[in-house]
């Protein structure tokens, strides 16, 4: 014998109850508060209450007793925390879109950069135009940032041990120069000698 839809319906309805009444006991115990839950189901002239009736009416009436603007501190509405919800949603949503498009155009770019496609096999649109034509200014200006950083590193670069080994060899060619200038002088003038007393 199947269900029909309302037999399906209400055995989904069972479930998501005892559900919401499971995830409370165990909020109750987490945190120490105290809850109460009353669900006016369509139909129905007395409410499903949790834990029971005598606690839910004890815990109503407590809160009840508070003033308005103690009740509201913390009021939160289901209709509140939903569009909160909803709105937290959109928002990250559109943050993946935001990622999703950006990894597509840096794949796009890289590979017209590559030179493994042309740009008249993508078929991209005035969007997607624009959004390389921006990527493409951000990555020159990048270039340009890091070409002015490297020619500032190289202006600032002092090779100081080069320049003393260059001055130290120079010094020391010279005076080896010095010393061959000597030494054949005085060979000459050895020579000189010698031959004068052969004369």
């Amino acid at each position: 014998m199947t269900k029909n839809s309302d037999e399906l319906g209400n055995e989904k309805k069972a479930r998501d109850i005892a559900d919401l009444f499971k995830t409370a006991k165990e909020l109750s115990i987490l945190c120490g508060i105290l809850i109460s839950i009353i669900i006016f189901n369509p139909g129905e002239f007395v409410p499903t209450m949790w834990p029971n009736e005598f606690e839910a009416k004890t815990i109503l009436t407590r809160y009840l007793g508070f003033s308005e603007d103690e009740r509201r501190k913390k009021l939160v509405e289901h209709e509140t925390y939903l569009a909160k919800k909803l709105i937290d949603r959109k928002l990250i949503i559109e943050e993946k879109m935001r990622r999703n498009e950006e990894n597509k155009l840096n794949f796009m770019f890289k590979q017209l950069y590559d030179r493994k496609v042309k740009i008249s096999e993508l078929k991209l649109d005035a969007k997607e135009i624009r959004g390389l034509l921006k990527l493409s200014a951000a990555t020159r200006a990048q270039l340009d940032e890091r070409k002015k950083q490297f020619d500032q590193q190289a202006q600032n670069f002092q090779p100081a041990s080069l320049l003393c080994n260059f001055d130290s060899t120079t010094k020391n060619e010279m005076d080896y120069s010095d010393f061959n200038v000597d030494t054949s002088l005085s060979l000459s003038s050895g020579r000189g000698i010698k031959r004068g007393r052969n004369d």
